[in-house]
């Protein structure tokens, strides 16, 4: 059961204000990804959303965005009729979402949210992928496209993009081409984007508040440390000791969740 019980206060900021771009229109992939890596005969499949506005960009998993919103809806009834002077919200009831990862993009600088446990994290994505384009095309999703191949940290790349829709963006980090990316995949095939919609649609481009931010090494050894040891790593987070006859259990669980697109 996921709930969360607060004292119950008002705050008059707690729904956050900014300048909130809305999208020109919507692109949907189906995503498959591996969750964990000694188990290759077994993928996910979600569908992710990329918003494309005149200057901003947001790249995340449509059942989060589902997730997201039911959330805040029911975190707002929760702050309106609060139980016996507290407020509790219930997550038990909202589809999970398994493609984690957020990308958010605004003129050049691209920031990456991310979760350890229930804490999500925020950085800068300095890594540029230097793409080489190559003399090859194929018509996928009805679009005929052009291939391209870069390096993202340790993998390697290969995008099909199109320049029947000449927008330099595309799924997770993979943009910058003379084009929208239409697929995309590593080359272990260990995630694999496919464009199967394009839509117009205003809807707003909304980043995470609440984020603690950081740098990718930080990042990295965070989730290094809280891989190797998850159990320790939950009682340092939340003071709660994980049962021992439940901590193998919670170790295999998190430390199978080692797939990771950086």
């Amino acid at each position: 059961m996921r709930y969360i019980i607060l004292s119950f206060v008002v705050f008059s900021n707690f729904l956050f204000s900014q300048e909130i771009e809305n999208s020109d229109f919507k692109v949907n992939y189906l995503t498959k990804f591996l969750v964990d890596t000694t188990d290759v005969t077994t993928k996910k499949e979600e569908l992710t959303g990329l918003w494309i506005g005149k200057n901003n960009s947001i790249f995340k998993s449509d059942q989060k965005a589902k997730y997201d919103s039911l959330s805040l809806e029911s975190t707002k009834k929760s702050f309106q009729t609060p139980v016996n002077g507290k407020v509790i919200i219930d997550f038990s009831k909202i589809p999970k979402a398994y493609f984690i990862p957020e990308v958010y993009k605004a003129e050049n600088r691209i920031s990456i949210f991310d979760k350890i446990l229930n804490v999500t994290y925020e950085y800068e994505s300095v890594q540029k992928i230097n793409w080489i384009l190559i003399n090859e095309t194929k018509t996928t999703s009805t679009y005929k496209c052009r291939k391209a191949i870069g390096k993202y940290r340790n993998k390697n790349i290969t995008v099909w993009y199109t320049e029947a829709i000449p927008i330099s963006e595309g799924p997770y980090t993979f943009k910058g081409l003379p084009g929208l990316v239409v697929e995309a995949y590593d080359d272990k095939d260990y995630f694999h984007f496919l464009l199967v919609s394009l839509k117009n649609i205003k809807q707003p481009i909304v980043t995470i508040k609440n984020t603690i931010k950081t740098d990718y090494q930080k990042f990295v050894k965070k989730r290094s440390d809280f891989q190797n040891d998850p159990a320790g790593a939950y009682f340092m987070a939340t003071g709660r000791t994980t049962p021992k006859e439940q901590q193998e259990r919670v170790n295999k669980i998190h430390r199978s969740k080692n797939n990771h697109l950086d």
